[in-house]
């Protein structure tokens, strides 16, 4: 009998969820039509994006996967950062204002880099949405480069990293599964250099009193 592989069963599994949830948001945009009260469209919003973030975890589930069994080809390309950073917040802004959380960003217009757009948009809304767990009222994305290597930073203002490791048993920027941070190494990991790959740090934020997570890509 043929050995059965559970991983790709398991990863066309959630492909298939994925084209489900998005049938399902399709189908939520009528009921956004009707003119509910204040209070059921509020909850309709609530819901809205808790879908969205399921969505995005399960497009970051499928690339973990293809990351681990090497079956992702980093696919390298210049980017403006400031047209970068807005499509994300542009897309994210939603879930945040759900919450009643600033999101913003700040980068040089004339900054580029180089790296694979579907990969950092999956970790930065991995970490966004990790943020909007801590965030008191703010969260800020900003990037620089810095001895050849993109650094992209997602900071909030919350308890940090050290208070919020004790209470949540090291949970910060991680996704419920606890894959979050396994994800966004792996992602970083596979953007290389020569002799240069790509890694992540967690640090506290000098600007906004929170956590910090930098992202670095090698250029």
């Amino acid at each position: 009998m043929q050995k059965i592989d559970i991983s790709t069963i398991l990863a066309s599994a959630i492909h298939e969820s994925k084209n489900h949830l998005g049938t399902l948001l399709y189908q939520l945009e009528a009921l956004k039509r009707l003119n509910l009260p204040s209070e059921g469209s509020t909850a309709l919003r609530k819901v809205e994006e808790g879908m969205k973030q399921l969505n995005d975890e399960w497009v970051e589930y499928l690339y973990l996967y293809r990351l681990a069994s090497d079956g992702y080809q980093v696919h390298y390309e210049c980017h403006a950062l400031d047209e970068f950073l807005d499509d994300q917040v542009f897309a994210l802004t939603p879930s945040a204002s759900a919450k009643n959380l600033s999101l913003s960003y700040d980068v040089d217009e004339s900054l580029t880099g180089i790296f694979d757009e579907r990969l950092m948009t999956a970790v930065v809304g991995t970490a966004v949405y990790n943020a909007l767990r801590f965030a008191k009222n703010k969260i800020e994305i900003n990037a620089d480069i810095v001895d050849e290597y993109l650094i992209i930073n997602i900071e909030d203002d919350g308890k940090g990293f050290e208070e919020t490791a004790s209470e949540e048993d090291e949970m910060l920027f991680q996704t419920n599964t606890g894959l979050g941070l396994y994800f966004a190494e792996l992602s970083a990991n596979a953007h290389k250099v020569d002799h240069k790959s790509g890694f992540i740090q967690k640090q506290s934020s000098s600007k906004l009193g929170g956590a910090k997570l930098t992202i670095h890509l090698p250029q």
